[in-house]
């Protein structure tokens, strides 16, 4: 046990606090002042930075006034633009900071810092955006058939001004709902917190203990997974000695551990939030992960506080996994959309939305997605070369997939859950062993084969497409002909 103790000794710690942060919630959305409840979770944000990163707290905290500062410093055209490079700037020097001479951080660290990255970024393209779009917005107001749209259309990104103070800026950064591993949550939702009713009237504790309750499974499974098949075995000379299939299929216990890893810290993150009410808004909101309501928000802003006594509520915004949703899509594409889905936002609506050029915007967002998890070789192998497999099954999905019914849509369904399943294991231990010569030693245990696997699907994907489309032709001119000999004798 001790051994065990000191082996994991920065991550029970890690849990402890996690744990720790659930357990206040109660007390801390009780709190009357708004000025006093900002800075009760701007103090306990600073003080678990400090706890999990001793004197390496420097980097978060700096890192954060810099980001904040530089905003304020800048007009709200380039605020966006100026504080992503910095934020990624200081990011890349954080990392390497040994190359400087300088003490390299621990990993419990590093998590604050990149939710920092996220919190600081991801707040300056909300002011840019909202100066953007509602700017646009007051040009068009007379165009009554607009407006009568968007009535019952979906709301724009941003409906309104956002322009924090400095002050408000520092309380977002450093709040501790969120702060140890996420979620991320956009400002609107932080500011809605402390002025508007619903954390009053949502049942948090009951949400909250809902949220937990399978906790204890993900790390009993965890716990056992990562005993049964270290990772480390992985580059032994016993494993390169066993069987084809055994090495082949080794990564799928090793992802399967580092996802009972990750649904254990999402959902203490998640549990976080509900406890402390941040997140909350009623259902009638259509409210999205990461973004909050997509319908009607400022009439959602003006209700009275009976309205509020008596809706029905879900904290959708602060969901971070899908956990069923990991364990069953069927495919890689769907797959992306469930797994840590406030960071997926937050790529989306920074990144992919934002960059200029269309045809390099899925690139943008994957090598963002890339150097926001870090430099190693692994977090390359394992998130840039998604779309290579996308390509290869958007075709048997349209082909053989997408209008099957029945037990034969099951069979396709199977065997493309199969495919997924076993691609991103094979990513995943990319993503593990972080290190290009690491990777090296698994892959070529196994003969790099799956990349091979790849290119045929995608080489025989195309051929059966293109003999697909000939059939499809070949039946439409069937038809036309038949129709136009049936007229002819008529």
């Amino acid at each position: 046990m001790l051994a065990f103790i000191n082996k994991n000794k920065n991550d029970l710690i890690y849990l402890g606090l996690l744990l720790f942060s659930v357990f206040i919630g109660r007390y801390y959305r009780s709190i009357g002042s708004v000025q006093a409840k900002k800075w009760v979770g701007s103090i306990i944000g600073l003080l678990l930075i400090v706890t999990v990163s001793g004197y390496n707290a420097i980097h978060p905290i700096f890192s954060a006034l810099l980001g904040i500062t530089i905003i304020k410093l800048t007009t709200v055209r380039y605020c966006h633009v100026a504080t992503f490079f910095l934020m990624f700037g200081y990011l890349f020097f954080f990392r390497l900071a040994d190359k400087f001479g300088l003490p390299l951080s621990s990993g419990q660290t590093n998590l604050i810092e990149m939710i920092i990255v996220l919190r600081v970024v991801g707040v300056a393209f909300e002011i840019n955006g909202s100066w953007i779009t509602v700017g646009k917005t007051k040009k068009q107001e007379n165009d009554d058939n607009k407006s009568q749209v968007k009535g019952i259309d979906r709301d724009d990104d941003f409906v309104e001004i956002i322009n924090p103070c400095y002050a408000d800026l520092f309380h977002y950064t450093f709040n501790y709902v969120g702060l140890l591993t996420g979620p991320y949550y956009r400002y609107r939702t932080f500011d809605d917190y402390f002025h508007l009713p619903f954390s009053k009237y949502v049942d948090c504790t009951g949400f909250t203990i809902n949220t937990l309750k399978i906790v204890p499974l993900y790390v009993s499974l965890y716990l056992a997974l990562s005993n049964l098949w270290p990772l480390e075995y992985i580059l032994s000379e016993d494993h390169n000695n066993r069987n084809f299939l055994y090495r082949m299929l080794y990564p799928w216990a090793l992802f399967a551990a580092f996802r009972q890893r990750v649904y254990s810290g999402m959902t203490l993150a998640e549990s976080v939030c509900t406890s402390a009410g941040l997140g909350a808004y009623p259902v009638q909101g259509r409210n999205r992960t990461g973004h909050g309501p997509t319908v009607g928000y400022l009439k959602l802003k003006k209700m009275s506080e009976e309205e509020a006594k008596s809706a029905q509520y879900d904290f959708i915004t602060v969901e971070s996994m899908d956990v069923w949703g990991c364990e069953t899509v069927v495919t890689l594409r769907d797959s992306m959309k469930v797994w840590n889905k406030a960071v997926q936002y937050w790529v989306a609506m920074v990144v992919y939305k934002r960059f200029p050029v269309k045809l390099l915007k899925i690139h943008a967002a994957l090598f963002v997605s890339v150097i926001w998890h870090g430099y190693h070789a692994g977090y390359f192998f394992c998130i840039y070369f998604c779309p290579f497999y996308l390509m290869a099954e958007d075709i048997y999905y349209k082909l053989y997939y997408k209008d099957a019914t029945g037990t034969k849509k099951k069979i396709i369904g199977f065997i493309m859950w199969f495919l997924r399943s076993h691609s991103e294991s094979y990513q995943a231990a990319a993503f593990l062993l972080l290190t290009f010569d690491r990777i090296w030693i698994y892959y070529s245990s196994v003969y790099h084969y799956w990349y091979g696997v790849w290119f045929a699907f995608l080489i025989l994907g195309l051929l059966l497409n293109q003999v697909h489309k000939i059939g499809r032709h070949k039946k439409i001119e069937d038809v036309n002909t038949k129709e136009k000999i049936k007229n002819v004798k008529q």
